[in-house]
């Protein structure tokens, strides 16, 4: 079983994040004739970078921690994208008032927190799979409580995937436009993360080598790429 590593961003918010899908294209051939073949692809990746400031005792030590245990690029890093306009997840703007409403987790019934002063995790937006989806599926079927909007993230098996377009349907079902296409294939009630997880590897050289002025202060900056190996199947 893989073990993968979560960034603390409760104690180490990004700021500045920058989002994109890495399209791994090939070049095209222009033949003497001038007929030229276009672009074939061979895949897909999702890259992210963001920074993050470090200033006192616990976000120092925090930010040490992480890096000493990511072990540069060696191990794989879970991270909720860090969307001010997604669907919803820690950063989106459209479910900030409804978190913010229980900063200490959701209370019982009672109201009452847990004995350690936390409640309940505010829980994540869903959808499901309306219809089964093969392996490179360009559309797929959801069901979920409103439309999907075009421009936004989801998750899939922690695997990301941009909507690059968005349908009702007859039936009420929303048709969704991936990018890129569907990495895994998938069956009707499967989950469908309307706050995505990015799992990725850093490729940041000497992740942490960054200056602290005057010993107190500084800013790390950090690049991830997403990890595709979890697509092999194990053989054993």
């Amino acid at each position: 079983m893989t073990v993968m590593l979560d960034f603390p961003i409760s104690v180490l918010p990004p700021m500045d994040p920058s989002l994109a899908i890495s399209y791994n294209t090939r070049p095209g051939r222009e033949a003497t004739n001038g007929m030229r073949r276009s672009m074939g692809m061979s895949g897909a990746q999702w890259k992210m970078k963001f920074s993050f400031l470090v200033h006192d005792t616990a976000t120092v030590r925090a930010a040490r921690a992480f890096f000493w245990n990511m072990d540069a690029d060696s191990s794989l890093v879970r991270i909720r994208l860090p969307d001010l306009y997604g669907i919803d997840g820690p950063f989106s703007l459209a479910t900030r008032a409804a978190r913010q409403a229980y900063p200490l987790g959701i209370p019982f019934a009672t109201d009452a927190l847990y004995a350690t002063g936390v409640g309940h995790e505010y829980p994540t937006l869903e959808a499901t799979f309306a219809a089964n989806a093969d392996l490179d599926a360009r559309e797929i079927y959801v069901t979920a409580e409103q439309e999907l909007p075009a421009g936004c993230a989801i998750s899939i098996n922690e695997f990301c995937y941009g909507i690059g377009g968005s349908w009702t349907e007859d039936d009420g079902s929303n048709r969704i436009r991936l990018s890129p296409i569907l990495r895994q294939a998938c069956a009707i009630g499967d989950v469908i993360s309307l706050a995505p997880v990015f799992v990725g590897t850093c490729q940041t050289d000497s992740p942490g080598y960054e200056t602290l002025r005057a010993g107190v202060y500084g800013t790390h900056e950090l690049e991830f790429v997403e990890d595709l190996t979890r697509l092999v199947e194990s053989v054993d």
